[in-house]
């Protein structure tokens, strides 16, 4: 059984935010919540390749 997961990542200044959750639909919920802080953020698969928009948005309409 294969796991799918994302980590939704945040630069903030000197620090960082990373979130990981399971699916592609919190995945999105959570990047647009970050997303407020007026920070760029990012979504990556668990083995940290960087996930463009139109893709998280596909898989999250396909969940």
């Amino acid at each position: 059984m294969s796991v799918e997961g994302y980590q939704v990542y945040l630069k903030n200044g000197d620090g960082a935010v990373r979130v990981v959750v399971s699916s592609a639909k919190q995945a999105l919920a959570k990047a647009n919540e970050l997303a407020e802080s007026g920070n760029e953020v990012q979504i990556k698969d668990l083995a940290g390749r960087i996930i463009d928009t139109a893709t998280i948005v596909e898989r999250a309409a396909h969940e």
